[in-house]
């Protein structure tokens, strides 16, 4: 599948936006993943500090997608927050919008492995 230079930009931004929520690296790799899910696993070794990144592989042409996680993006990135990206992305995918489903699915795993805001509950506000 080939993505135009505006898709690439908001790809792009949603990456970077998704790591400001997160703290976790994201990548994304759209094409063919001829062993399935064994494809992605062996992308997501090739990218930087995998061990706390997190990887969107989608398949177009076999209508497949797999997150993969690092161990450490895995702490705060659990399978259900995973699943539903999924969901967030199939919802899209359905409707034709595959760079608004990958869109989706990392804002839905940023916001669910955000740190969680901690209030000093012994100073006044």
């Amino acid at each position: 599948m080939h993505l135009g230079n505006t898709a690439r930009r908001d790809l792009t931004r949603s990456v970077k936006l998704a790591r400001e929520i997160s703290g976790l690296a994201f990548g994304v790799y759209i094409g063919e993943l001829a062993q399935g899910r064994e494809s992605a696993i062996a992308r997501h070794a090739q990218l930087p500090a995998a061990e706390s990144a997190v990887l969107i592989a989608v398949d177009p042409d076999a209508r497949s997608i797999d997150i993969v996680t690092g161990k450490e993006a895995h702490i705060s990135l659990d399978d259900r927050s995973c699943d539903f990206a999924v969901m967030a992305f199939v919802s899209c995918a359905n409707a034709g919008d595959i760079v608004g489903g990958v869109r989706e699915a990392l804002i839905v795993m940023a916001e669910h492995a955000r740190a969680p805001k901690v209030y000093n509950l012994e100073e006044p506000a």
